[in-house]
């Protein structure tokens, strides 16, 4: 992540969630945002974030809504309309189906070649900014880190 300007995640919808294995860089990732809220030190700085959702399930808005939340606990940036996503809906549990209409769809690699564009557009835009700017915490980050705070 250090390294990326850009981060593009794909996963497809397992019981109405992200994947098993987006869980897992979740978690792994969790120490980059436990970096802001002990020690005050904002590792992610300029940099994006964009999401492709596919599944044979329902809830793409619930597991965008989940991706977009914890990549902006982390300090990243989305383009407008961050997110392509594709779904057959409930009665579609066929995979070797959900796999060939993916593959064989125009309109979602445009859409991909879209959202990779619009990604790295932003990202060009804000690593031509001041990179130093101070970033203010702010929601439930705005507390003084814990070893600032007074002896009780």
């Amino acid at each position: 992540m250090h390294w990326a300007d850009v981060v593009l995640v794909a996963t497809p919808i397992r019981w109405g969630q992200p994947s098993s294995l987006y869980f897992k860089m979740a978690e792994r990732l969790n120490c980059v945002q436990n970096q802001v809220t002990t020690h005050n030190r904002v590792l992610i700085r300029n940099k994006v974030a964009s999401f492709i959702i596919v599944g044979g399930q329902d809830n793409v808005q619930g597991v965008a809504g989940q991706m977009l939340g914890f990549f902006a606990e982390l300090g990243f940036h989305f383009p407008q309309f961050p997110y392509i996503a594709h779904s057959r809906g409930w009665s579609a549990e066929d995979m070797e189906t959900n796999v060939a209409v993916v593959r064989n769809s125009k309109e979602l690699h445009d859409g991909a070649g879209q959202l990779t564009i619009r990604a790295i557009e932003l990202s060009r835009r804000l690593l031509a900014t001041d990179p130093a700017t101070a970033v203010e915490r702010g929601g439930r980050k705005a507390h003084r880190p814990i070893d600032n705070l007074p002896p009780a």
